[in-house]
């Protein structure tokens, strides 16, 4: 084991609450200085210290990630790190504004709306108020709570909650929450588009070839899931499997069996990468227990996904190609210091995330198709620091209707730092 692994093993055995500091590592554990910091910087970025503005470094307990489809006042709790002293009837309802009750009683009522939050300190005639307006109550600073509001909570049924965080802190974090839980809503899933099998139709294992020739004249559609007793998807017949056969031919003994499903909660751009990288034009949708929900075309697919193109989901990646500015001479971007990795250079997912969004443009505007990124080749010729103004020039290599191939070139001022290449599957 290395020294670094020694020190993240030690720091994980210390308990929660002890501090830790340089020196004390490297007395303890006799390494040098440089390696103890480092050893402390990965610690913190792992969660197993953390470093406060009085306290120092200290040994802190692993957080664990919350994944939030809804946010409820529960949640809130959770994610603050709270402790709810009344109002606990009230923590399963859902909760999607918050506001900070640093104004007088005259001015907070406009802020005030039912079902809402108030992030407030020890004034007690502000949480009233809230309660009264059925707005749970965040205390930050753990600050006591009056009997009275306790009263008032309990008797609402609305929570008030108290923690030890400052209000920023507290805001910072509901804030990154909602929108999580936003980009979660606005991210379109199999559910919301797939067609239900009585409106498309679906054949049972023990059907014949006639079967599927008469559901064919009735719906028009040549490709369909096939169940068992059970209501479980066991296969799929197109009209492929079913040319030259006799009408009298099972469709157990020429279905594809054990085919690809879609679940529910999948994302579209997930089956949208599945259908064109298989060559799929039909995609059964089943509950957890395969049991036939409906269909799924790449066609419902593509469609889909031309309507949700432009919207606005405030994703890191989204975060980091408003940097990007076309001009006549190519692509242009500023090395910021949030797109540094830990050795001071460019991170290579901030340039991926470059060049990815740009290979859509170009394709987009040349071929009016939906592009997915299949390969990508990176070839780092020179680091790149913050302050950097970099050039990205594209080139499309090869095209033709089901994919194209594009040239990068990544400069700093006259100099190549970076060359990549591109290839994309266009449907």
């Amino acid at each position: 084991m290395s020294k670094h692994q020694d020190i993240l093993h030690y720091l994980e055995k210390l308990t929660v609450g002890q501090r830790v500091s340089v020196r004390s590592i490297s007395n303890h554990l006799q390494v040098s200085d440089g390696t103890a910091y480092r050893a402390i910087k990965e610690a913190e970025n792992r969660g197993i210290v953390e470093t406060r503005p009085r306290s120092g470094t200290v040994r802190v307990e692993k957080k664990v990630r919350v994944r939030l489809d809804k946010l409820t006042y529960e949640e809130i709790s959770n994610i603050s790190e709270s402790e709810v002293v009344s109002g606990s009837d009230g923590l399963q309802h859902e909760f999607s504004k918050f506001s900070i009750g640093a104004m007088t009683i005259d001015n907070i009522h406009r802020y005030l709306t039912n079902g809402g939050l108030l992030i407030v300190g020890d004034r007690e005639d502000i949480q009233l108020l809230a309660l009264e307006n059925h707005n749970a109550i965040l205390i930050t600073g753990g600050f006591d709570v009056s009997e009275k509001v306790r009263q008032v909570s309990d008797q609402l049924g609305i929570p008030v909650m108290v923690t030890n965080y400052d209000t920023f802190t507290v805001a910072t974090l509901i804030n990154q929450a909602l929108s999580n839980v936003r980009i979660k809503t606005d991210i379109k899933t199999v559910e919301e588009v797939y067609k239900m099998k009585s409106e498309h139709g679906f054949l049972h294992d023990t059907d014949t070839v006639r079967d599927y020739n008469n559901l064919i004249k009735k719906n028009k559609d040549v490709r369909y899931p096939i169940i068992n007793d059970h209501d479980m998807v066991v296969g799929v017949i197109s009209m492929r499997d079913v040319a030259g056969k006799d009408p009298n031919v099972s469709l157990n003994q020429l279905m594809t069996k054990n085919p690809v499903v879609a679940k529910p909660t999948i994302s579209l751009a997930n089956i949208s990468q599945k259908m064109i990288f298989e060559d799929f034009d039909m995609l059964p949708v089943v509950r957890e227990d395969y049991r036939l929900l409906g269909v799924i075309t790449r066609r419902q697919v593509m469609e889909s996904l031309q309507d949700t193109q432009h919207i606005n989901l405030h994703t890191y990646s989204e975060q980091i190609v408003s940097r990007l500015q076309e001009e006549r001479d190519g692509f242009h971007f500023v090395v910021e210091p949030a797109m540094i990795d830990q050795t001071g250079n460019l991170a290579h997912g901030v340039l991926t995330e470059f060049l990815k969004d740009i290979a859509i443009r170009v394709l987009t505007e040349k071929m009016k198709k939906n592009i997915i990124i299949e390969q990508m080749m990176l070839y780092f010729l020179q680091a790149v620091q913050i302050d950097d103004k970099l050039r990205i020039v594209p080139k499309i290599i090869t095209k033709n209707r089901r994919g194209a191939t594009l040239d990068f070139e990544i400069y700093h001022g006259s100099q190549a730092v970076t060359k990549a290449v591109v290839t994309t599957k266009l449907n």
